[in-house]
């Protein structure tokens, strides 16, 4: 099933709203989040990509010809291992701005959210969004930041913006799933585990949570 956005848009607004009138606070029961996926933690440049490719973004028709080319090589990846060498080089794509200056910034917030600074990382991720606003990446790091700080409201409203952006950004969409389970939203989160996976197949972490999400709706529709 393929994840339709603007419903997800939709359904996003409504749990903000719902959100926002709980003051933000967790919901009773809510399942631990699992862990973050070494995806989330490129140590490789942008220009120096595992795969080898030259992947500079030096236009927008560059970025969607790379991604485009990139995204079918990760959906037709016949190992784990081939998959996560693609995933490395989409992320060398998602990482490029298109301004050196916000680049630098995304990856000194990266390694300072890395080494624990979250202070740091949130001040570095705030300059990010507010130079680049329409930098999918930049929105997808600070939402799973602000999840990380259980700001729910914030997280709600920047995974949107990054889904908006870049529909395909699997890590955004596991984010989301993430989002979703806490609010005690299990067949939703289910929907957007399975729209990572469409996307990212071989991905370890997102089959675990499509397999695990997928027994508990088939039991309830039993």
């Amino acid at each position: 099933m393929m994840l339709n956005l603007r419903k997800f848009i939709v359904l996003l607004m409504a749990v903000l709203t719902a959100v926002t009138a709980s003051a933000q606070e967790e919901p009773p029961g809510a399942p631990p989040l699992p862990e973050v996926p070494d995806i989330a933690k490129p140590t490789a440049k942008p220009e120096t990509p595992q795969g080898g490719r030259d992947l500079t973004v030096r236009s927008e028709a560059d970025r969607q010809k790379f991604l485009k080319e990139l995204f079918q090589d990760l959906k037709a990846a016949k190992t784990a291992e081939d998959a996560h060498l693609v995933a490395e080089e989409i992320w060398a794509v998602f990482l490029q701005s298109g301004s050196a200056s916000v680049d630098f910034v995304l990856m000194r917030g990266i390694a300072a959210e890395n080494a624990g600074n979250l202070k740091l990382a949130r001040r570095m991720y705030d300059h990010v969004t507010r130079l680049a606003p329409d930098f999918a990446e930049g929105w997808s790091r600070s939402a799973r930041l602000a999840l990380s700080e259980r700001d729910y409201n914030r997280a709600v409203n920047e995974i949107t913006k990054a889904l908006n952006i870049e529909p395909r950004h699997f890590y955004a969409l596991w984010t989301l799933g993430n989002i979703l389970e806490t609010l005690e939203r299990p067949n939703d989160a289910f929907e957007a585990y399975e729209e990572a996976a469409r996307i990212y197949p071989l991905h370890p972490e997102i089959k675990a949570r499509v397999e695990a999400l997928g027994k508990n709706a088939r039991g309830q529709a039993l």
